[in-house]
Formats: structure tokens, C-alpha cells, sequence
């Protein structure tokens, strides 16, 4: 009997997230037309009151956010990926080392993508390598003039940058700030969502842990775990940043050959091998 009631827990569980990364994959495609003014406290006060679309259902309110948050301390605690010893999974946004530092254990990363990179303090630094070169400052590139951050990205709170965002949104094809890129859309939900606060720095330290969040919303944990294989999480991974190559197929339903999820958007391209990230996912363990 305990053996069918894990097994059901793991089903379950393995539904729940294959439900929240659809989600996720939602948020990232459409983008929502609504909040205009009052900053970024205000339209984060707005998407909380909203309900999320449960039309004032209180009982099936109740019943998501406790689904959501036990298998979201599920996530945290790694209780079905080994433990907080497990990269990126333990409490606390436990990693196995400083992204781009040298471990005592492993070798140092050079530049992001070498093959050495180990466990997620590898991952980071190959995404950051290719999203953003220039580090955790780094804003979208064709942002010029007055449009660019009042001051360096590090410096500003998360607030004060969905601020800025909001401010040259209508402007430009993207907002992406930082060296994960991260956009205005997906930054608020994490506000949204508890993962971090209005008032934190957006310094090195937040950004790596929003990323780290980021990479368990798209499977991280579910890989850990073996429900789902590094194919499988490439993919997903392919779908948060874009110069990461797809490996099933496109957002357009191509076969992938190493090109972006979102190839042929007019914006986004790959800038990594299939076999260069399957290497670094692999070496997780």
C-alpha cells in the first residue's frame, strides 16, 4: 500500500507540473493588456486581487493554493529530487557553487560554455553567457539614449526595474534586463508568485535565484527526479530563454535543428549547440 500511495503522489505531482509549465508557457507566449498606470506596487496588487481567473470561487482558491503549495514545498525541499543536497532544489535557493567561481570541487567555468561548467552553477553561467555577455547589468541592446536604466541594474530594486520596464515597454520589442534577461511579464509574476519581493536588490545574488526559480517552473525538479529526461528539459528550457537551442521541435512545429524556440520571430536566435546544453544539463548529477 505505501508503495501505490508514492506512486500516486509522484502521478500526481508529475501532473501537476507538466500543468504549471504549460502555464508558464502561456505567460511567456501572451502577453497581458492591462495595467497602464499607477507603477509596478499597483499592478502587482491588481494581479493578486484578480483571483488569478477563479471568478470569486473561494473553494476551488482554496484547494489550488493548497495543491500548489505542497508540491511547491515538494520543489523546494527536493523531496522527490534527493534532498537539499540536490542543485537548486534545497531550501533556501541552495546552488552548488557561485556562478562563474571556482569550486574546490570541480573546475572552474571559462566563459560559460565550457563542458566543465558542472551542476547548476554551470547552467547559470552558460545561459548568462549567451543571453547576456556583459553581465548582470546588461539590458536589451537596442535600448539607447534616455531609455536606458537610470542607473546600473544591480543598484535598483526589483521594483524600481518593472518600473523602468513599464516605462519603455510601448517602445521597444523587448524589455530584457539583467543577465538572465528577464522580462517585465516574467518578473512580475515572480513577485506575484512569492518568489521574490518588490523591495529586494536586483543585484547578482536575486537574479541568480530568479533564475534558478525559473529553471524549476520549467522542469528542473521533475529532471532531478527522472520524470522527465534531459531531452525533455532542454526543451522546456529552450521555451524561458530564447539563444538556447530547441530540441523536439520550434514554436512553429519545425523539427529542431539548433534553432531557437523562437526562430523566425524577428528577434531571437540561438546561440548554443544541442549538444552543448544536453552536456551541461547532464552534468547536474
Amino acid at each position: 500500500m505505501a508503495v501505490l500511495g508514492a506512486g500516486v503522489v509522484v502521478a500526481t505531482y508529475a501532473a501537476w507540473r507538466e500543468t504549471k509549465q504549460k502555464d508558464a508557457e502561456q505567460q511567456a507566449i501572451i502577453q497581458p493588456a492591462v495595467y497602464q498606470t499607477g507603477g509596478a506596487k499597483a499592478k502587482l496588487a491588481a494581479m493578486q486581487g484578480s483571483g488569478g481567473g477563479q471568478g470569486g470561487d473561494l473553494k476551488s482558491a482554496l484547494v489550488g493554493w493548497g495543491v500548489d503549495t505542497l508540491f511547491g514545498a515538494i520543489e523546494r525541499g527536493g523531496w522527490l529530487g534527493g534532498g537539499k543536497s540536490s542543485p537548486g532544489v534545497g531550501a533556501g535557493w541552495d546552488i552548488d557553487r557561485v556562478p562563474g567561481s571556482a569550486n574546490t570541487n570541480r573546475p572552474p567555468v571559462s566563459g560559460g560554455t565550457s563542458s566543465q561548467g558542472k551542476g547548476v552553477g554551470g547552467l547559470l553561467d552558460l545561459i548568462g553567457s549567451v543571453e547576456a555577455p556583459k553581465g548582470y547589468d546588461q539590458v536589451y541592446g537596442k535600448i539607447r539614449g534616455a531609455d536606458k536604466p537610470p542607473k546600473p541594474l544591480t543598484s535598483m530594486t526589483v521594483g524600481e526595474v518593472l518600473d523602468w520596464q513599464d516605462s519603455i515597454d510601448s517602445r521597444y520589442m523587448s524589455e530584457a534586463a539583467g543577465r538572465y534577461q528577464i522580462m517585465e511579464d516574467t518578473l512580475r509574476d515572480q513577485v506575484r508568485k512569492g518568489n521574490v519581493s518588490l523591495d529586494a536588490r536586483f543585484d547578482a545574488n536575486t537574479q541568480d535565484r530568479l533564475a534558478i526559480s525559473l529553471m524549476n517552473q520549467r522542469g528542473l525538479a521533475s529532471y532531478q527526479a527522472g520524470l522527465i529526461d534531459a531531452d525533455e528539459f532542454a526543451q522546456e528550457l529552450s521555451k524561458e530563454w530564447a539563444s538556447l537551442p530547441a530540441i523536439t521541435r520550434d514554436r512553429n512545429g519545425r523539427k529542431a535543428t539548433g534553432q531557437s524556440y523562437y526562430a523566425g520571430d524577428g528577434l531571437n536566435k540561438s546561440h548554443v549547440t544541442q549538444k552543448t546544453i544536453l552536456e551541461h544539463i547532464k552534468g547536474l548529477f
